[in-house]
C-alpha cells in the first residue's frame, strides 16, 4: 500500500479525538494534526450504557441516487451559517442568485455588529445596497469585485459522488471536489439537490477571487430554494446609472479578502439589532449564556460511531468505531477504508497511557505494520482544556438540530499561529455532533480534518482486548508529537497550553 494511503499519524490524532478520536494529526511536521475531526451528523443515538459485546452500527453509505452533478436552478435564494477559517465568530449570510440579471446579492449579519448588503455582477462590480429588503440606493465599490457570482454547479470537473448518508437526519449526497491539492466537500440534498452543507480546507488565496460563502470554512444552509422571481434585475439598474459610474472603494476591495467587512464588528461587544437579525434568518439561532457555557465532560467510558473525511482528495470518509475509557486510561479508534481491499482493511489507532500506536489491519484480520507516533488518549475535559468557547446555540426540533435538547456551537483556539481552530457542536447534554479543524493540509498524511457523528453511548464497556495493541507495536521507536497535543492528551503539558 502506498504511504499516502495511509493516515499520517499527525492527523490521526485530530479524527480520533473529538469523538473520542484521538488521531488525527500528528505526523511528522504537521502542525496541523492535532485536531479534532468529529462532525457529528446529529442522527440521534440512545445516550444509555451498552452491554460489553454490543456494538454500535456503522454509519454506511447508499450508492448516490444519481452521479450527475447537481445543477442548481437559476433563480434560488438561501441562507447560510458561515464559520470562520480562524476568528471566534460566525455570519448568517442571505443570498439571492439569478442568473437571467447576470447578479448575485449576499446580505451578511453577526451578533457583533455587521450589517451588510452587497450585489455583485457577472463583470466584477461589486456594489454596497443600502434601504433594507427593497433597496432604494446602491455604492459602486469596485469594478473587479473579491467575490464573485456563484455559478450553477458548484463542483469542478471530476468531482465525485462518494455515497449517500444523512447529515441532520436528512439523506444528503456526499461530493468531493478537487481544489488545487486537495479537496472541497459539498452536502447536496438527497431529494430535491439543493446545498445544505459545504466545506472548504483553506482560506481563498490572494489571486483568486471566489463566491462569498467560500471565504468560511464550515457553512450550513438551512434554508435553500428555487424562487419564480427576484428583485435583482431592478436592482442592477439602480445600480448601474451613469451618475454612479466611478468606483469609490477600489483600493480597500483590491484583493480577495472579507476584511473589509470584518472592520465593522464591535467583537466582542453584542448589537441587539443585529443579533436579531440573525435569528429572524436562522430560526432557533441565539447567542450562548457565556463564552464558557461548554457542554458536560465526556463520560469515563463511551462507544461512538463516526464518519472521517478527508481533505485529501483520493480517500472516502472512513466509517468509525470508538471506545473511551478513562478508568485504564485509553481509548481505541478504529478507521475501516471504504471500500475496503484484502491490504487495507482498517486503521486501528491505540492510546494507553501516556503513549499511543497507529497499526494497519489488513482484511484477514492481521497487521502489516505499526508506529508509535500518538500521544495517550485526551482527557475527559479537553474542551475546558483548550480553551473553548461556546459562541452560539441552537434550538431543538429545528434544521439545524432534530434533536430534543439545544446544540452548543463551540470554537477551539488550536493553533492560532498557524490560523487552525476547531469548529465543533455539541448537544448541551455532552453528545458530540459535528467536528473539523480548519486551514488543514491536503499533503499531511491522509488531511483528516472532519467528523460526522452517528451514535453515541455512554457507558458502553469494551469488549476484552480493544486497548490491547499487536505485538508488532512493541519495541517501535517513539514519533515525537507536537507538543501542543499535550494540552488535552496524556502526558499533559505541565502548564497547561503556551
Amino acid at each position: 500500500m502506498h504511504r499516502s494511503n495511509r493516515l499520517a499519524p499527525s492527523f490521526l490524532l485530530l479524527a480520533l479525538w473529538s469523538a473520542g478520536l484521538a488521531l488525527i494529526a500528528l505526523g511528522p511536521g504537521a502542525r496541523e494534526a492535532m485536531g479534532e475531526a468529529t462532525v457529528a451528523a446529529h442522527a440521534s443515538a440512545p445516550a444509555v450504557a451498552a452491554p460489553a459485546d454490543a456494538l454500535l452500527p456503522l454509519p454506511q453509505f447508499k450508492p448516490c441516487a444519481t452521479t450527475s452533478h447537481p445543477l442548481l436552478p437559476a433563480k434560488w435564494e438561501a441562507v447560510a451559517l458561515m464559520q470562520d477559517f480562524f476568528l471566534p465568530s460566525f455570519l448568517v449570510g442571505k443570498f439571492v442568485f439569478d442568473e437571467s440579471a447576470q447578479a448575485f446579492r449576499f446580505s451578511l449579519a453577526d451578533q457583533y455588529g455587521i450589517d451588510e448588503d452587497f450585489l455583485v455582477t457577472t463583470n466584477g462590480r461589486l456594489y454596497r445596497l443600502e434601504g433594507g429588503e427593497q433597496p432604494t440606493s446602491c455604492r459602486y465599490l469596485t469594478a473587479q469585485s473579491p467575490f464573485t457570482v456563484p455559478a450553477r454547479d458548484w463542483l469542478a470537473t471530476g468531482a465525485v459522488c462518494v455515497g449517500q448518508a444523512p447529515i441532520l437526519n436528512r439523506d444528503q449526497q456526499w461530493w468531493k471536489s478537487k481544489s488545487g491539492e486537495g479537496a472541497n466537500w459539498y452536502w447536496y440534498n438527497a431529494g430535491n439537490r439543493l446545498p445544505f452543507r459545504s466545506m472548504y480546507y483553506a482560506d481563498a488565496k490572494p489571486s483568486s477571487a471566489a463566491p462569498i460563502y467560500e471565504y468560511f470554512t464550515l457553512n450550513y444552509f438551512p434554508t435553500f430554494k428555487a424562487v419564480p422571481t427576484t428583485n435583482l434585475a431592478r436592482l442592477v439598474a439602480l445600480c448601474q446609472r451613469p451618475e454612479a459610474a466611478t468606483p469609490t472603494a477600489a483600493a480597500e476591495y483590491a484583493r480577495p479578502s472579507i476584511d473589509p467587512i470584518l472592520k465593522k464588528s464591535t467583537y466582542p461587544k453584542i448589537s441587539a439589532r443585529q443579533q436579531a437579525q440573525t435569528q429572524h434568518w436562522i430560526p432557533g439561532l441565539s447567542p450562548c449564556s457565556s463564552t464558557g457555557a461548554l457542554p458536560p465532560p465526556w463520560p469515563e467510558r463511551v462507544q461512538g460511531t463516526v464518519f472521517l473525511t478527508a481533505v485529501s482528495f483520493p480517500p472516502n470518509p472512513f466509517p468509525s468505531r470508538v471506545f473511551y475509557d478513562w478508568t485504564k486510561p485509553a481509548q481505541n479508534t478504529t478507521l475501516y477504508y471504504f471500500p475496503p481491499t484484502a491490504e487495507n482493511y482498517a486503521q486501528v489507532a491505540y492510546l494507553v497511557g501516556n503513549t499511543g500506536y497507529i497499526a494497519f489491519q489488513r482484511q484477514n484480520g492481521s497487521f502489516s505494520s505499526c508506529q508509535q507516533a500518538l500521544p495517550g488518549p485526551p482527557i475527559r475535559n479537553w474542551k475546558e482544556a483548550d480553551h473553548c468557547q461556546c459562541r452560539g446555540e441552537l434550538a431543538p426540533h429545528t434544521v439545524l438540530n432534530p434533536s430534543a435538547v439545544p446544540t452548543k456551537i463551540l470554537w477551539c483556539p488550536t493553533d492560532l499561529a498557524a490560523k487552525q481552530v476547531f469548529w465543533t457542536w455539541y448537544s448541551s447534554t455532552g453528545t458530540p455532533i459535528v467536528f473539523m479543524q480548519s486551514n488543514s493540509s491536503p499533503t499531511a498524511g491522509t488531511g483528516l480534518n472532519l467528523a460526522d457523528y452517528y451514535h453515541w453511548a455512554p457507558g458502553s464497556v469494551a469488549p476484552p482486548g480493544t486497548f490491547d495493541p499487536p505485538a508488532l507495536c512493541k519495541g517501535q521507536p517513539v514519533v515525537k508529537v507536537p507538543q501542543a497535543c499535550h494540552n488535552c492528551h496524556l502526558p499533559l503539558n505541565p502548564h497547561g497550553p503556551p
